[in-house]
């Protein structure tokens, strides 16, 4: 099973970089793949390649292959269509499709089985005749940058999921179709990997579950074990669920909190079925703030309400309730979600650029802004609402002071040299489990 395959040796995707115009800022990289290596926890048997260069991938290809998997997003496809064309090239019997880009009318074409949500347990029994007595969690680590220029290797960082999928219904959001009931991963594979992170010299995570806290008191075990393992994590969940245990989970190490804003204006937060409003955003601004908490705000224009000046008026508000930093996206339907039928049913989708369904460019007629002015007002927006030292600079800074408040001198060492130290030395692309596989 294989990803997209990448362009050059370093052509990874930068989370942090596709929002954040100026320097100095952080760069967050995607080197590995969370599905892949479940997958491969799980169903040993299979083997994987996180995106491979072309050369490697076509090597792969060369060993003889009755199956070959692809676990991609919509806005892969450019490259996912020429790996399918290469493996059917040579031969292969049989492709898979998987991921949120199995969702896509296109995969519905090449692929001779698309496999929907998380199936480590489909897989293993349907193709191996065995049944998963339970979920590992494979250890998934992501090396932080410090982009000044150069690009400095800061820390690696460890990735968890404690449940996969989620409950609620956004409009524009593709989860409710790949994995809509969500399901608990067990607390001793958690704290499997948890030991292992702790073990190998990692002491701050990214919980990646859609919402956090989905089941309450599943994720009041996984927090008691993130508190007595002194990590520090970073989250996303709901604005009005953080403020609610806002004191217990920074108690329990949540030093960074994430959730999505997506729109300042009450009515389109009702339509597009995002359980907030304005007030709840401010006070959930402020609280964080209180306890040098940072903020990331998720936050998406486009909507067909949206005009230029509206657009504008809404970035003096984001600026006004003063999130540490913002992840701007621009409107974009994806297959099978309820915006996708109705976004193409009413105004039409003219991109026929694949890559360009990475939520950063307006790929469908908006009835009221242009595809230059929806660029002009995205570039706006990251460069005004994400400034070094205004913005995510003193979120920052409030962080720092709040762990040297902790440790004192010990912050040096704890959060700056270990850190750096420890990024040089591991290796995250190394392909590890939990029990020895290397």
């Amino acid at each position: 099973m294989t990803t997209a395959y990448r362009h050059s040796p370093r052509d990874y995707y930068d989370a942090v970089g596709a929002n954040f115009f100026r320097t100095p800022r952080f760069g967050f990289i995607r080197t590995v793949s969370t599905s892949l290596r479940f997958m491969k926890q799980n169903v040993p048997e299979l083997e994987i390649m996180e995106f491979p260069l072309w050369h490697e991938y076509v090597a792969k290809l060369r060993e003889g292959w009755d199956v070959v998997g692809f676990s991609f997003f919509q806005h892969d496809l450019a490259e996912i269509l020429e790996m399918v064309e290469e493996a059917r090239r040579q031969g292969v019997g049989e492709i898979w499709a998987g991921g949120y880009g199995g969702l896509s009318e296109e995969a519905e074409g090449f692929a001779d089985r698309i496999w929907y949500g998380y199936v480590e347990a489909e897989v293993l029994e349907e193709c191996f005749g065995r049944k998963l007595e339970r979920t590992l969690h494979p250890p998934v680590v992501i090396p932080v940058r410090v982009v000044l220029p150069p690009a400095v290797p800061y820390k690696k960082i460890g990735l968890l999921f404690t449940q996969r999928g989620c409950p609620y219904r956004c409009t524009f959001c593709q989860t409710p179709v790949h994995s809509p009931h969500p399901a608990r991963l067990p607390l001793e594979s958690i704290e499997e990997v948890l030991r292992y992170y702790r073990s190998h010299g990692i002491n701050e995570l990214f919980i990646l579950d859609e919402t956090f806290y989905t089941f309450p008191s599943h994720s009041e075990q996984v927090l008691d074990m993130l508190a007595r393992y002194g990590f520090h994590w970073w989250v996303q969940s709901r604005a009005d669920l953080t403020l609610k245990h806002i004191d217990s989970w920074t108690e329990r190490g949540m030093v960074n909190v994430g959730f999505g804003v997506e729109s300042v204006n009450d009515e389109i937060l009702k339509r597009i079925g995002k359980r907030t409003s304005l007030d709840v955003m401010r006070e959930f601004r402020r609280a964080t703030r209180e306890r040098k908490v940072f903020t990331m705000a998720f936050y998406m224009i486009g909507y067909e309400e949206d005009t230029v000046e509206s657009v504008l008026s809404d970035y003096e508000i984001l600026r006004e309730i003063g999130f540490d930093a913002h992840q701007l996206t621009v409107l974009t339907p994806y297959p099978k979600t309820p915006q996708w039928f109705e976004i193409k049913e009413r105004y039409g989708i003219f991109e026929k650029d694949y890559r360009k369904f990475d939520a950063r460019f307006l790929v469908w007629n908006h009835p009221r802004i242009s595809a230059g002015s929806m660029e002009f007002l995205k570039r706006v927006g990251m460069a005004s609402l994400n400034i070094p030292m205004k913005n995510y600079g003193a979120g920052v800074i409030r962080m720092a002071q709040k762990r040297i408040y902790k440790k004192g001198l010990g912050f040096l060492w704890d959060d700056i040299a270990r850190p750096f130290l420890h990024s040089l030395a591991y290796d995250e692309r190394k392909q590890v489990f939990l029990d020895g596989r290397v």
